[in-house]
Formats: C-alpha cells, sequence, structure tokens
C-alpha cells in the first residue's frame, strides 16, 4: 500500500467537501482514510493500481468527479520542441517520451508534492526504476533540438543535482546516493544512456540523477520539460499521461513535443480517451444488478468515464485499466458495496478434507500453537534478510514492488508475522504449511516458530520429538551453520537418516535487523 497524507485545508482548496465527507468519500472510492486532528490532516492508505492518485490533485479530480462535477478535459498544444533519439539507446533504455508544460505557479506543497509524486510513480508503476525512469527540467535551462544518446562513462561529466562540483559517470555511481540505488541497471554497459542539450550540457545521466545545472525545479520555476525513459514503453507513456495531467490540474499548458527515431517521428503526449467495448449485461450479471443505461452511463460517470451505447472512453490518466473487468469493478465501486445485498448461495456442495496435513493440524494446535495463513509472493529486499538472492522465480509483471518474487522457504514470511505480533503478548507460538519454490519445482513445507523473551533450546526441541512421535518417524539433529541461525544452534534435522529440514535459534542480529527484541526458534521441514 501507499500511504499519502496532506493538509485538509489545502485538499479543501482544490474540492470543497467537509471533513467527514472527504473521509467517507475515499473510504468509498477504494482509498481507506482517516482525519487526523492533532494535525488537520487527512492520511489514506493508496492501492498500487492508482497511480493517478499519488498526487493531492489526482485525489482531487477523483473526488470532484466522484461528486459529480465533471471530470477535466485535457489539451495538447502543438509546439516545435524537438528530441532526437540516438539509435544506441536500443541496447541500454531503448524507450523515451516527452512534453512541455509551460504556466506553472510552484510553491512549497506543489514542489513536494511533485516530489512524492515522482517517488511514488517510480516505486510502483516504474518497478524501482527498473521499467522506467523520469526527469523534470525547467525550460529555460535547456536548448533545443535535445538528444537522448549514449556517452562513453569517461566522456560524461557534469554537477549532479545535491552536489556542488563535477563528477564523472563513475564517481556518480560509486559515490552518488541514486548511483548506488540505480547504477546497476546500466553499469555493466559500455556506453551509459543521457540527455544532452543543444549546446552539449548534459541533462541527466538516465535513470541515475539530473544535473543541478539543468535539472534543479523550484519555487521560481513556470515551465517544464518531462522525461520518461526506460525499457517498457507502456509504462512510459502511462507514467508521462499521470505527470502532464496532474500539472494541467495545478494549472499548466500542455505541449507536445516530437520525437525523431531515424525517419520514424511521433508527437506525444497523446491524452486521446482509450474507448473499449463495454457490455452491460454481463456486468449486471457479474454484479447481481438490473441496471439501465442511463443509470450505468451516470455511475460510470462517478469514476471519470464516459459511456454511451455499448462504449466506454477511458481517460487517459487510469493508467490501470486493462480491460472490461476494470470497468466493471469501477461500476460495482460508484454504486456503493454497501448497497449489495448479500444472498446464499442457490446450490450445495458437501463439505471435505482439503489436505492431507489435519493430523499435523491437530498436534500443533494441541501445543499451543495458532496457524498462519501468508502469501506465496515475496520480495528480493526480505529474502536477502535471510541470505537468498539466487534461484528465485521473479514474476515477469508485479502489481506491486512489496510481491516481486515467489518465497523459496516459509522462513521470512514466519519471522515477519512474529514482527507484525510483537506487541501481541508473550510467548507467542506460530506454523504454517504453504507452498514454497526452489527454482526448479514446487513443493510445500511445514514450519513452526516459538518467541519469547527467553528460550530454552530442549523445550522448543521438544515440539519437533512430539510431532515426529505422532507421525512414527525418529529424529536427529547434525550441527551446521545457517546465516539465519544463532552457530551454537545451527542443526539440520533428519527424520529417518533423511536430511528433512534445518532448526534453530535465530540469530540476534538477524532479529535486530527485523525489529524484534526476543528469542525466537525456528523450525522448517519438508512435507
Amino acid at each position: 500500500m501507499v500511504v499519502v497524507e496532506f493538509a485538509y485545508e489545502d485538499m479543501k482548496g482544490l474540492v470543497n467537501l467537509s471533513r467527514e465527507k472527504m473521509v467517507e468519500s475515499l473510504n468509498e472510492l477504494g482509498a481507506p482514510a482517516e482525519y487526523e486532528e492533532s494535525v488537520d490532516k487527512v492520511i489514506a492508505e493508496l492501492t498500487p493500481n492508482r497511480p493517478d492518485w499519488y498526487s493531492m490533485e489526482g485525489l482531487a479530480r477523483a473526488l470532484r468527479t466522484y461528486h459529480g462535477k465533471g471530470g477535466p478535459a485535457y489539451n495538447v498544444k502543438k509546439s516545435d520542441y524537438r528530441v532526437v533519439v540516438d539509435s544506441s539507446v536500443k541496447k541500454v533504455r531503448p524507450y523515451t517520451v516527452c512534453a512541455v508544460v509551460k504556466g506553472l505557479k510552484f510553491d512549497d506543497r506543489r514542489i513536494k508534492d511533485m516530489v512524492l509524486l515522482q517517488e511514488k510513480l517510480l516505486g510502483t508503476l516504474g518497478r524501482k526504476v527498473k521499467k522506467f525512469g523520469l526527469g523534470l527540467y525547467p525550460l529555460h535551462a535547456i536548448r533545443f533540438p535535445v538528444r537522448y544518446t549514449t556517452m562513453k562513462p569517461e566522456d560524461i561529466r557534469y554537477v549532479p543535482l545535491g552536489y556542488e562540483k563535477e563528477m564523472t559517470a563513475e564517481e556518480i555511481l560509486e559515490n552518488h546516493k541514486k548511483g548506488q540505488e540505480h547504477g546497476h541497471l546500466i553499469k555493466d554497459f559500455e556506453r551509459y544512456p543521457v540527455f544532452v542539450d543543444a549546446d552539449g550540457k548534459v541533462m541527466a545521466l538516465i535513470p541515475v540523477v539530473n544535473s543541478a545545472e539543468t535539472g534543479k525545479v523550484d519555487e521560481n520555476t513556470e515551465d517544464l520539460f518531462i522525461e520518461v525513459t526506460g525499457t517498457d514503453l507502456h509504462s512510459c507513456k502511462a507514467a508521462l499521461n499521470i505527470l502532464v495531467c496532474t500539472f494541467a490540474d495545478m494549472g499548466g499548458d500542455i505541449y507536445s513535443v516530437e520525437l525523431e527515431h531515424g525517419k520514424e517521428k511521433a508527437r506525444l503526449p497523446d491524452l486521446s480517451d482509450v474507448v473499449m467495448n463495454f457490455d452491460l449485461k454481463k456486468a449486471n450479471r457479474l454484479l447481481g444488478l438490473e441496471l439501465k443505461e442511463k443509470e450505468a452511463g451516470e455511475l460510470l460517470a462517478k469514476m471519470g468515464y464516459a459511456y454511451h451505447k455499448g462504449k466506454v472512453h477511458v481517460p487517459p490518466y487510469r493508467a490501470d485499466v486493462l480491460g472490461e473487468i476494470d470497468v466493471i469493478e469501477d461500476l460495482a465501486i460508484a454504486y456503493g458495496y454497501n448497497r449489495f445485498v448479500p444472498t446464499i448461495p442457490d446450490f450445495f456442495n458437501p463439505g471435505e478434507a482439503l489436505r492431507e496435513t489435519a493430523w499435523l493440524d491437530r498436534v500443533m494446535v494441541g501445543m499451543g500453537f495458532m496457524e498462519a495463513k501468508t502469501f506465496v509472493l515475496t520480495n528480493k529486499e526480505k529474502l536477502g534478510l535471510v541470505g537468498v538472492v539466487d534461484n528465485v522465480v521473479e514474476i515477469l509483471n508485479p502489481s506491486t514492488i512489496d510481491y516481486t518474487v515467489v518465497r523459496p522457504n516459509l522462513i521470512v514470511d514466519m519471522l515477519e508475522t512474529f514482527r507484525i505480533n510483537k506487541m501481541k503478548g508473550l510467548p507467542q507460538r506460530f506454523y504454517e504449511i504453504g507452498l514454497v519454490h526452489d527454482g526448479k519445482s514446487a513443493s510445500k513445507r511445514f514450519i513452526f516458530g516459538v518467541m519469547d523473551k527467553k528460550l530454552d533450546f530442549s523445550i522448543v526441541r521438544g515440539y519437533l520429538q512430539t510431532i515426529a512421535q505422532e507421525q512414527g518417524g525418529k529424529i536427529s539433529f547434525v550441527k551446521k551453520k545457517n546465516m539465519v541461525f544463532d552457530p551454537e544452534t545451527s542443526c539440520v534435522v533428519k527424520v529417518d537418516g533423511k536430511e528433512k529440514g534445518i532448526f534453530g535459534k535465530v540469530d540476534s542480529a538477524l532479529l535486530e535487523k527485523i525489529g524484534l527484541g526476543f528469542e525466537v526458534y525456528l523450525c522448517e521441514l519438508e512435507v
């Protein structure tokens, strides 16, 4: 989830709603919100599939439309601004989309909002800059035509944002915070992607950091040049549309930029609506409603769509609408989830056992353990804590940065369960039976964990011995190092002489990184 907060009075200036109505409306739209009276702020949790809400202007647009005040119309004015794209970028980051916005009036709030919008777009839609990076440049500081090209690292020299002295590309990747964070995306290439203006000034090392000379936006900036550059053209265009629509909502005028790819030319941004077929009968069947054409049109208008006779127009800032089912979901939101009447299914299905490990459930519950259920997906950052960085199955197009790989073990999720519940009282005992994938094949694993102020090895070992006795197997322990566990207790578990899992006391340094101040024992076994 993406959490945003804004001063109520600032938002009221964009959409005139009472505090109660504003919070209520955000909740109805699917953005759980609450008002914090002590700081006069509204705090909302946004789903990653609505990047157009990551700014105050975006949220205000949604609220105005929801309350029937109509959606904005965005116009793109033609200009002579030109960007020449060199063929050498195809090997590194092949796509760039650009625009110009004029007539802006920045203040401290709007600059902070702009920075937040950039960060959230890069972290979600941009997959931490893997899919795209973006740059904003004061128009007066650059001269057209601008070139998007590549240069040898040793030839790239400029003063990056946040620094006062000139640096080479190698120095930026090694010493600059953004270079350390994103440099791995380009460091293995012989030539690095850059934007260069007509005077030969390096505007940015892509996708790392802008130049302090050409890329610093402040309260005196009125006109912007915007570029979104990356490896996924659809995501680049979606991000550009969100940015220019947001700046238009701030009062700016949007101008197109001509992109030259050799003999091919294109003008962007394209802010025309995407027209989709919409089957109202199908929507009614799925939702259990009997909406008429007029009523459906009025409800969809609350979500920013235009609908007429089986055609729905999707506004240009809606990067999340990929098909008809997304429109049906918005129709349900506009109708109101609280208005749906629960019904009992008109069919009968006899219950039956869902898994073969019911005996294990009985044993664990009998010993005072509570079952945990966690997601089969996780991310590399969490896995890195337990030393797993390779041989994991990655999701090609993840919907959120929190879930990008299939978990290879249950350890991270069990530690996360303890972290979430650390204020619930001690001792704590959890177990889970779940699927994992080791990079070659999927399998089912079992894990149990115990957390308390002080734990004895023999007591926790007794839980495992009870499980073995119930199953009719003989267990033994062989000492073996594992970075998750304290060296003195780290063991391999054997059942009837065959290696089946690991057991030990979690290393104190790892617990400190996670934020746990108690002792934890874990045991993970093959099922």
